[in-house]
């Protein structure tokens, strides 16, 4: 019995793994910089810190990722259809490197921020461009497993950056993650272009080299020959195609809401808050188990989950089954460590339950893996159409990311002011459970579909089988 889509003796999927691999290691380096204030910020804050730090300054430090995000996406909405994907996302691995360097050799906070904030540029662009060219290259029965694969290096990045943040300082750390960037810009090097940019260009001797080295086959007529009537119905309207069609063509529409609904989930769960102020709210649970051993522990059990869904769930049950037990899953988890910071604050003794707090955010991680990790990636590889494909990806990563800052800000703030992290933890309980009926309601089954089948789901035209139309009744 094959459990792997990978296992399959197929060397059709090998490029399309290679090309996949290649684009996870910039996404590496991602994941290290949101999660760096995770090992660093206690430090920072510290009394001795030869940084001195503020809780304001070092909020701010942890969103600049996030502030730094929406620029990069709206750059790289320009430059993806003009000097492709593929060269879009190796302009990116250079800076990167240096920004790693300039962090080993700061002495203050501000500078710290500004190469963070860069980084998070240099992210925006990534999340607006890597998303369409796996979505692109993707063969529909592996293209779920592959979409998930860029999460899976993101989790990588910030285990990473935690283990050997507990044993480094942020000098050597900074330097050993200048590193990463260049890998993932040699091993890029040898990937094909998207065939569907070659098309968008109008150059089809390209597109079908690219797809039958993607396939790993010489006869991809008919699937080039789909390819090219999709992006032309989807380019018939290309001059006319602006940033309002995304919000007034009822596919588009479609396609927006849904984004809008995972993407609030995804946040008001409290997953950025929980990266960047781990080892905090770690130390602030007075557990018994040392607090850098927890955020190690803690980043595995979200690697290991997320891994076993990918390889193992997604393909076999779909994102929409995934995303409902995901949110229900996060809400309680998030709640129970909400009701165990109540107790605190009260002061009654929870010496007793001194392992609910690493028991609750690791259940949260694991409900979190299980959809709401990979979701909005793979809505964003999915739904939207090749014409406004670039312009809504930019929207959406800005969006995703402003929303990000915002809960951090709010959960910071909220903890100065109430003394408490109990207030935030409920919060973020109350919004995932809202998130978990919209997404009963209105997620949509996309599994085993191309995306010229998704569109025409969204459009409302498709007759396809009874497959084709799971969750169709109960679509927007």
């Amino acid at each position: 019995m094959l459990l792997l889509p990978f296992f399959k003796v197929n060397q059709g999927y090998f490029y399309q793994y290679f090309a996949t691999l290649a684009g996870a290691f910039s996404v590496l380096s991602s994941g290290i910089n949101l999660g760096w204030t995770s090992p660093f910020l206690p430090e920072l804050l510290s009394p001795n810190s030869t940084i001195p730090t503020t809780t304001d300054e070092g909020s701010w430090c942890a969103v600049a990722p996030l502030l730094g995000a929406p620029p990069g996406a709206i750059i790289a909405a320009v430059l993806v259809d003009r000097l492709g994907r593929k060269t879009t996302t190796l302009l990116m691995a250079p800076w990167v490197s240096l920004c790693f360097i300039g962090i080993a050799f700061s002495y203050n906070i501000w500078q710290i921020f500004g190469l963070r904030f860069f980084i998070g540029s240099v992210e925006g662009a990534l999340y607006t461009v890597l998303p369409m060219y796996v979505g692109e290259i993707s063969d529909p029965k592996i293209r779920d497993f592959l979409s998930s694969t860029i999460i899976i290096a993101g989790i990588t990045g910030t285990l990473f950056i935690n283990i050997i943040g507990s044993f480094f300082d942020i000098y050597t750390s900074s330097l050993i993650c200048s590193v990463i960037p260049l890998i993932h810009m040699l091993m890029f090097s040898f990937v094909p272009e998207s065939p569907y940019y070659f098309i968008k260009k109008g150059n089809l001797v390209e597109a079908k080299k690219s797809l039958q080295i993607l396939r790993g086959k010489f006869d991809v007529d008919q699937e080039l020959d789909s390819i090219v009537k999709a992006v032309v119905r989807q380019e018939r309207t290309k001059n006319q195609a602006g940033l309002l069609d995304i919000f007034t063509i009822k596919s588009n529409r479609k396609a927006c809401i849904i984004f809008v609904i995972v993407c609030m989930t995804n946040k008001f769960s409290g997953k950025n808050p929980c990266m960047f102020y781990t080892e905090m709210i770690f130390r602030e649970a007075g557990s018994k188990i040392d607090a850098t051993l927890s955020v190690i522990l803690y980043c595995s059990v979200e690697l290991v989950a997320v891994a076993i869904t990918t390889f193992f769930i997604v393909h076999k049950f779909g994102k929409r089954k995934l995303l409902i037990t995901s949110a229900l899953g996060c809400s309680i988890a998030v709640l129970v460590l909400a009701i165990f910071f109540f107790l605190k604050d009260f002061g009654i003794d929870t010496d007793v339950v001194f392992w609910l707090p690493i028991t609750a955010l690791v259940s949260y991680n694991i409900m979190f893996s299980v959809g709401l990790s990979f979701g909005m990636v793979t809505v964003l590889c999915e739904l939207f159409p090749t014409n406004i494909k670039a312009k809504a990806l930019c929207i959406a990563d800005t969006y995703s990311v402003l929303m990000g800052a915002i809960v951090s800000k709010i959960f910071q703030i909220s903890v100065d002011v109430a003394g408490s992290m109990s207030y935030p933890f409920l919060f973020f309980s109350s919004c995932t459970l809202v998130g978990f009926v919209l997404i009963v309601k209105y997620m949509p089954e996309t599994k085993g579909k191309s995306l010229e089948e998704i569109q025409q789901l969204l459009i409302g035209q498709a007759q396809y089988s009874s497959e084709l139309t799971v969750g169709h009744n109960s679509f927007i």
